[in-house]
Protein backbone atom coordinates (compact mmCIF):
# COMPACT_ATOMS: atom_id res chain seq x y z
CA UNK A 1 0.00 0.00 0.00
CA UNK A 2 1.24 3.51 -0.77
CA UNK A 3 1.62 6.10 1.96
CA UNK A 4 1.09 9.80 1.25
CA UNK A 5 3.99 12.05 2.24
CA UNK A 6 3.50 15.80 2.72
CA UNK A 7 5.73 18.75 1.80
CA UNK A 8 6.18 22.37 3.43
CA UNK A 9 -17.85 11.61 -17.24
CA UNK A 10 -17.34 10.87 -20.50
CA UNK A 11 -15.01 8.13 -21.76
CA UNK A 12 -13.13 9.07 -24.92
CA UNK A 13 -13.65 6.23 -27.37
CA UNK A 14 -13.42 7.58 -30.87
CA UNK A 15 -10.20 9.57 -31.10
CA UNK A 16 -7.03 7.93 -32.42
CA UNK A 17 -4.02 9.83 -31.06
CA UNK A 18 -1.11 10.08 -33.48
CA UNK A 19 1.58 12.56 -32.46
CA UNK A 20 3.27 14.69 -35.12
CA UNK A 21 5.98 17.29 -35.26
CA UNK A 22 6.89 19.03 -38.49
CA UNK A 23 3.75 17.58 -40.16
CA UNK A 24 2.26 14.17 -40.96
CA UNK A 25 1.68 12.82 -44.45
CA UNK A 26 0.11 9.69 -45.91
CA UNK A 27 2.44 7.05 -47.27
CA UNK A 28 2.19 6.93 -51.06
CA UNK A 29 2.49 3.14 -51.06
CA UNK A 30 3.65 0.26 -48.92
CA UNK A 31 6.91 0.04 -50.88
CA UNK A 32 7.63 3.73 -50.34
CA UNK A 33 7.06 3.35 -46.62
CA UNK A 34 9.66 0.61 -46.58
CA UNK A 35 12.31 2.14 -48.81
CA UNK A 36 12.04 5.78 -47.84
CA UNK A 37 9.98 7.07 -50.75
CA UNK A 38 12.33 6.73 -53.73
CA UNK A 39 14.10 9.83 -55.06
CA UNK A 40 12.10 12.26 -52.91
CA UNK A 41 12.94 10.28 -49.78
CA UNK A 42 16.61 10.05 -50.74
CA UNK A 43 16.90 13.79 -51.42
CA UNK A 44 15.20 14.58 -48.11
CA UNK A 45 17.62 12.30 -46.26
CA UNK A 46 20.59 13.88 -48.01
CA UNK A 47 19.49 17.39 -47.09
CA UNK A 48 18.95 16.43 -43.46
CA UNK A 49 22.31 14.64 -43.37
CA UNK A 50 24.12 17.67 -44.74
CA UNK A 51 22.71 19.96 -42.03
CA UNK A 52 22.96 17.59 -39.05
CA UNK A 53 25.81 15.23 -39.90
CA UNK A 54 23.70 12.05 -39.67
CA UNK A 55 22.36 9.54 -42.18
CA UNK A 56 18.70 8.51 -42.10
CA UNK A 57 17.03 5.14 -42.43
CA UNK A 58 13.31 4.48 -42.79
CA UNK A 59 11.64 2.06 -40.40
CA UNK A 60 8.08 0.78 -40.28
CA UNK A 61 5.82 -0.02 -37.38
CA UNK A 62 6.28 -3.77 -36.93
CA UNK A 63 3.09 -4.33 -34.94
CA UNK A 64 0.41 -3.24 -37.42
CA UNK A 65 2.39 -1.60 -40.26
CA UNK A 66 0.53 1.58 -39.30
CA UNK A 67 3.26 4.07 -40.20
CA UNK A 68 6.82 4.60 -41.35
CA UNK A 69 9.31 7.17 -40.08
CA UNK A 70 12.92 8.12 -40.72
CA UNK A 71 15.36 7.71 -37.80
CA UNK A 72 19.08 8.53 -37.51
CA UNK A 73 21.21 5.61 -38.67
CA UNK A 74 23.13 3.93 -35.83
CA UNK A 75 20.90 5.36 -33.08
CA UNK A 76 19.11 3.14 -30.55
CA UNK A 77 15.46 3.20 -31.60
CA UNK A 78 12.36 1.57 -30.16
CA UNK A 79 8.62 2.04 -30.35
CA UNK A 80 5.72 1.41 -32.67
CA UNK A 81 1.96 1.41 -32.39
CA UNK A 82 0.51 0.14 -29.11
CA UNK A 83 -3.16 -0.84 -29.19
CA UNK A 84 -5.15 -0.68 -25.97
CA UNK A 85 -8.51 -1.31 -27.63
CA UNK A 86 -10.03 -1.25 -31.10
CA UNK A 87 -10.36 2.52 -30.86
CA UNK A 88 -7.43 3.44 -28.62
CA UNK A 89 -4.17 3.09 -30.56
CA UNK A 90 -1.10 5.12 -29.49
CA UNK A 91 2.33 5.49 -31.03
CA UNK A 92 5.83 6.28 -29.84
CA UNK A 93 9.19 6.39 -31.59
CA UNK A 94 12.14 6.96 -29.25
CA UNK A 95 15.64 7.61 -30.62
CA UNK A 96 18.89 7.83 -28.59
CA UNK A 97 22.28 8.89 -29.99
CA UNK A 98 25.24 6.47 -29.77
CA UNK A 99 26.80 8.53 -26.94
CA UNK A 100 23.52 8.41 -25.00
CA UNK A 101 23.35 12.21 -24.58
CA UNK A 102 20.73 13.15 -27.18
CA UNK A 103 17.23 11.68 -27.10
CA UNK A 104 14.36 12.38 -29.50
CA UNK A 105 10.81 11.19 -29.02
CA UNK A 106 7.77 11.45 -31.29
CA UNK A 107 4.56 10.56 -29.46
CA UNK A 108 4.33 8.65 -26.18
CA UNK A 109 2.21 5.52 -25.84
CA UNK A 110 2.01 5.88 -22.04
CA UNK A 111 -0.29 8.92 -22.32
CA UNK A 112 -3.96 7.80 -22.18
CA UNK A 113 -7.15 9.72 -22.92
CA UNK A 114 -8.27 11.53 -19.76
CA UNK A 115 -11.62 12.06 -18.11
CA UNK A 116 -12.12 15.14 -15.95
CA UNK A 117 -12.67 14.24 -12.27
CA UNK A 118 -15.87 15.06 -10.45
CA UNK A 119 -17.83 14.18 -7.30
CA UNK A 120 -18.13 10.52 -8.37
CA UNK A 121 -14.88 10.23 -10.32
CA UNK A 122 -11.63 10.77 -8.41
CA UNK A 123 -8.21 11.62 -9.82
CA UNK A 124 -6.09 8.64 -10.78
CA UNK A 125 -4.98 6.71 -13.87
CA UNK A 126 -6.80 8.20 -16.85
CA UNK A 127 -8.56 10.79 -14.68
CA UNK A 128 -7.07 14.30 -14.37
CA UNK A 129 -8.20 17.93 -14.61
CA UNK A 130 -8.01 19.38 -18.11
CA UNK A 131 -4.90 21.41 -18.90
CA UNK A 132 -3.93 23.46 -21.93
CA UNK A 133 -1.10 22.28 -24.15
CA UNK A 134 1.44 24.63 -22.56
CA UNK A 135 0.64 23.38 -19.07
CA UNK A 136 0.72 19.77 -20.23
CA UNK A 137 4.06 20.29 -22.00
CA UNK A 138 5.49 21.72 -18.76
CA UNK A 139 4.29 18.80 -16.65
CA UNK A 140 5.36 16.27 -19.25
CA UNK A 141 8.84 17.79 -19.53
CA UNK A 142 9.24 17.72 -15.75
CA UNK A 143 8.27 14.05 -15.70
CA UNK A 144 10.32 13.04 -18.72
CA UNK A 145 13.55 14.95 -18.12
CA UNK A 146 13.88 15.11 -14.31
CA UNK A 147 15.52 11.67 -14.19
CA UNK A 148 17.77 12.44 -17.19
CA UNK A 149 19.52 15.52 -15.79
CA UNK A 150 19.77 17.67 -12.67
CA UNK A 151 18.38 21.09 -11.74
CA UNK A 152 15.67 21.08 -14.39
CA UNK A 153 14.09 24.53 -14.87
CA UNK A 154 11.71 26.06 -17.40
CA UNK A 155 13.41 28.79 -19.44
CA UNK A 156 10.55 29.68 -21.79
CA UNK A 157 6.96 28.61 -22.43
CA UNK A 158 4.38 29.78 -24.95
CA UNK A 159 0.77 29.23 -25.89
CA UNK A 160 0.36 28.98 -29.65
CA UNK A 161 -2.11 28.07 -32.35
CA UNK A 162 -2.04 24.28 -32.82
CA UNK A 163 -0.01 23.26 -35.87
CA UNK A 164 -1.59 19.92 -36.69
CA UNK A 165 -5.18 20.00 -35.43
CA UNK A 166 -7.65 22.88 -35.95
CA UNK A 167 -8.35 24.94 -32.83
CA UNK A 168 -12.13 24.58 -33.43
CA UNK A 169 -14.88 26.01 -31.30
CA UNK A 170 -17.93 24.58 -29.57
CA UNK A 171 -18.08 21.09 -28.11
CA UNK A 172 -14.35 20.51 -28.66
CA UNK A 173 -11.30 22.71 -29.10
CA UNK A 174 -7.54 22.22 -29.34
CA UNK A 175 -4.67 24.24 -27.86
CA UNK A 176 -0.98 24.23 -28.76
CA UNK A 177 2.05 25.06 -26.67
CA UNK A 178 5.77 24.52 -26.29
CA UNK A 179 8.20 24.69 -23.39
CA UNK A 180 11.99 25.01 -23.23
CA UNK A 181 14.00 23.60 -20.32
CA UNK A 182 17.60 23.74 -19.12
CA UNK A 183 19.47 21.45 -16.73
CA UNK A 184 22.86 19.84 -16.26
CA UNK A 185 24.15 16.29 -16.66
CA UNK A 186 27.42 15.41 -14.96
CA UNK A 187 28.08 19.15 -14.72
CA UNK A 188 27.54 19.83 -18.44
CA UNK A 189 24.66 22.08 -19.56
CA UNK A 190 21.71 20.43 -21.30
CA UNK A 191 18.73 21.83 -23.22
CA UNK A 192 15.32 20.18 -23.57
CA UNK A 193 12.08 20.96 -25.41
CA UNK A 194 8.47 19.72 -25.57
CA UNK A 195 5.76 20.54 -28.11
CA UNK A 196 2.19 19.44 -27.37
CA UNK A 197 -1.40 19.84 -28.46
CA UNK A 198 -4.32 18.94 -26.20
CA UNK A 199 -7.95 18.55 -27.26
CA UNK A 200 -10.84 19.16 -24.86
CA UNK A 201 -14.26 17.63 -25.48
CA UNK A 202 -16.92 19.27 -23.35
CA UNK A 203 -17.00 22.43 -21.20
CA UNK A 204 -13.95 21.41 -19.15
CA UNK A 205 -15.65 20.35 -15.93
CA UNK A 206 -16.91 16.96 -14.74
CA UNK A 207 -18.24 14.92 -17.63
CA UNK A 208 -15.66 16.34 -20.04
CA UNK A 209 -12.79 14.42 -21.62
CA UNK A 210 -9.43 15.49 -23.03
CA UNK A 211 -6.45 13.94 -24.72
CA UNK A 212 -3.03 14.74 -26.15
CA UNK A 213 -3.27 14.77 -29.95
CA UNK A 214 0.32 15.84 -30.78
CA UNK A 215 3.49 15.38 -28.76
CA UNK A 216 7.22 15.58 -29.48
CA UNK A 217 10.24 16.15 -27.23
CA UNK A 218 14.04 16.30 -27.28
CA UNK A 219 16.91 16.59 -24.81
CA UNK A 220 20.54 17.20 -25.83
CA UNK A 221 23.78 18.86 -24.71
CA UNK A 222 23.29 22.63 -24.92
CA UNK A 223 25.96 22.97 -27.60
CA UNK A 224 24.04 20.53 -29.80
CA UNK A 225 20.54 21.83 -29.04
CA UNK A 226 19.92 23.47 -32.43
CA UNK A 227 21.10 20.38 -34.35
CA UNK A 228 18.99 18.10 -32.14
CA UNK A 229 15.94 20.26 -32.81
CA UNK A 230 16.56 19.89 -36.55
CA UNK A 231 16.74 16.12 -36.16
CA UNK A 232 13.44 16.03 -34.28
CA UNK A 233 11.78 18.19 -36.92
CA UNK A 234 13.06 15.96 -39.73
CA UNK A 235 11.92 12.77 -38.01
CA UNK A 236 8.47 14.21 -37.35
CA UNK A 237 8.09 15.50 -40.89
CA UNK A 238 8.97 12.05 -42.27
CA UNK A 239 6.16 10.32 -40.37
CA UNK A 240 3.88 8.68 -42.98
CA UNK A 241 0.66 6.85 -42.19
CA UNK A 242 -0.17 3.69 -44.14
CA UNK A 243 -3.46 4.35 -46.04
CA UNK A 244 -4.52 0.70 -45.71
CA UNK A 245 -4.10 0.88 -41.94
CA UNK A 246 -5.98 4.20 -41.80
CA UNK A 247 -8.90 2.65 -43.67
CA UNK A 248 -8.89 -0.31 -41.29
CA UNK A 249 -8.92 2.02 -38.29
CA UNK A 250 -11.79 4.03 -39.79
CA UNK A 251 -13.79 0.81 -40.01
CA UNK A 252 -13.09 0.03 -36.37
CA UNK A 253 -14.14 3.55 -35.38
CA UNK A 254 -17.39 3.23 -37.36
CA UNK A 255 -18.11 -0.12 -35.72
CA UNK A 256 -17.56 1.49 -32.33
CA UNK A 257 -20.03 4.26 -33.19
CA UNK A 258 -22.66 1.65 -34.06
CA UNK A 259 -22.00 -0.23 -30.85
CA UNK A 260 -22.26 2.96 -28.80
CA UNK A 261 -25.54 3.85 -30.45
CA UNK A 262 -26.84 0.37 -29.64
CA UNK A 263 -25.57 0.13 -26.07
CA UNK A 264 -23.27 2.82 -24.68
CA UNK A 265 -22.83 1.24 -21.28
CA UNK A 266 -22.01 -2.19 -22.71
CA UNK A 267 -19.41 -0.69 -25.03
CA UNK A 268 -17.72 1.23 -22.20
CA UNK A 269 -17.57 -1.91 -20.06
CA UNK A 270 -16.05 -3.93 -22.91
CA UNK A 271 -13.51 -1.20 -23.67
CA UNK A 272 -12.45 -0.95 -20.03
CA UNK A 273 -11.98 -4.71 -19.86
CA UNK A 274 -9.84 -4.69 -23.00
CA UNK A 275 -7.79 -1.77 -21.66
CA UNK A 276 -7.02 -3.79 -18.54
CA UNK A 277 -5.80 -6.75 -20.58
CA UNK A 278 -3.55 -4.54 -22.68
CA UNK A 279 -1.92 -2.62 -19.82
CA UNK A 280 1.08 -4.97 -19.62
CA UNK A 281 2.00 -4.22 -23.23
CA UNK A 282 3.46 -0.80 -22.47
CA UNK A 283 5.95 -2.15 -19.90
CA UNK A 284 8.26 -3.09 -22.79
CA UNK A 285 8.83 0.59 -23.48
CA UNK A 286 10.51 1.24 -20.12
CA UNK A 287 8.83 4.64 -20.32
CA UNK A 288 8.13 7.38 -17.78
CA UNK A 289 5.29 6.86 -15.27
CA UNK A 290 2.89 9.69 -16.02
CA UNK A 291 -0.43 9.09 -14.31
CA UNK A 292 0.90 10.41 -10.98
CA UNK A 293 2.93 13.18 -12.59
CA UNK A 294 0.00 14.86 -14.30
CA UNK A 295 -1.39 15.28 -10.78
CA UNK A 296 1.93 16.61 -9.45
CA UNK A 297 3.25 13.57 -7.57
CA UNK A 298 5.68 10.69 -8.06
CA UNK A 299 6.21 7.20 -6.62
CA UNK A 300 9.34 6.79 -4.44
CA UNK A 301 10.81 4.33 -1.93
CA UNK A 302 13.16 4.64 1.03
CA UNK A 303 16.08 2.32 1.83
CA UNK A 304 13.76 -0.22 3.52
CA UNK A 305 11.56 -0.49 0.45
CA UNK A 306 8.67 1.47 1.96
CA UNK A 307 6.71 3.18 -0.81
CA UNK A 308 5.73 6.85 -0.69
CA UNK A 309 3.80 9.20 -2.96
CA UNK A 310 5.79 12.45 -2.87
CA UNK A 311 5.43 15.83 -4.58
CA UNK A 312 7.10 16.11 -7.99
CA UNK A 313 10.39 17.96 -7.46
CA UNK A 314 12.94 19.40 -9.87
CA UNK A 315 15.09 16.29 -10.13
CA UNK A 316 17.11 16.78 -6.94
CA UNK A 317 17.52 14.25 -4.12
CA UNK A 318 14.47 13.87 -1.85
CA UNK A 319 14.50 12.91 1.85
CA UNK A 320 11.70 11.82 4.19
CA UNK A 321 11.46 11.68 7.99
CA UNK A 322 9.24 9.76 10.39
CA UNK A 323 6.51 12.39 10.08
CA UNK A 324 6.30 11.82 6.31
CA UNK A 325 7.79 15.26 5.66
CA UNK A 326 9.62 15.41 2.33
CA UNK A 327 12.56 17.74 1.70
CA UNK A 328 14.48 18.14 -1.57
CA UNK A 329 18.16 18.76 -0.89
CA UNK A 330 21.56 17.81 -2.25
CA UNK A 331 22.66 16.95 1.32
CA UNK A 332 20.85 15.20 4.16
CA UNK A 333 18.57 17.67 6.00
CA UNK A 334 19.60 16.12 9.31
CA UNK A 335 18.97 13.27 11.71
CA UNK A 336 15.83 11.26 11.13
CA UNK A 337 15.75 11.76 7.34
CA UNK A 338 16.09 8.87 4.90
CA UNK A 339 16.95 9.28 1.24
CA UNK A 340 14.19 8.52 -1.29
CA UNK A 341 14.66 7.10 -4.74
CA UNK A 342 12.33 6.65 -7.71
CA UNK A 343 10.17 3.56 -7.31
CA UNK A 344 11.17 2.65 -10.84
CA UNK A 345 14.89 2.50 -10.02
Amino acid sequence: MKRVATAGGLLVLLVLTIACVGGCRSAASSSNATTGGGEAGASGQAAAGASTGVQWVTVRDAREQAFSIQVPQGWKTYGGLFRYSNIDARMVVDMTSPDGLTNLRVGDATIPPYRVPGPFLKQGPGVAPYVTAKVFATKYGQARFASMCQGLVVTKSDDMAPKFHPAQQGISHTTGGDVYFSCTKNGAPMDAYVYAETMLMGPGGPGSSWLVVSLASVIAPAAQGTAAGALLQHAGASLAMNPAWTQMQDRLNNQAIQQINASTQATIAATNAENSREQGMISALNNDSFNDVINGVQSTTDASGQKYITPLGTGGTQWVNGNNQVVESGLSPGAGFSQLSSAGN
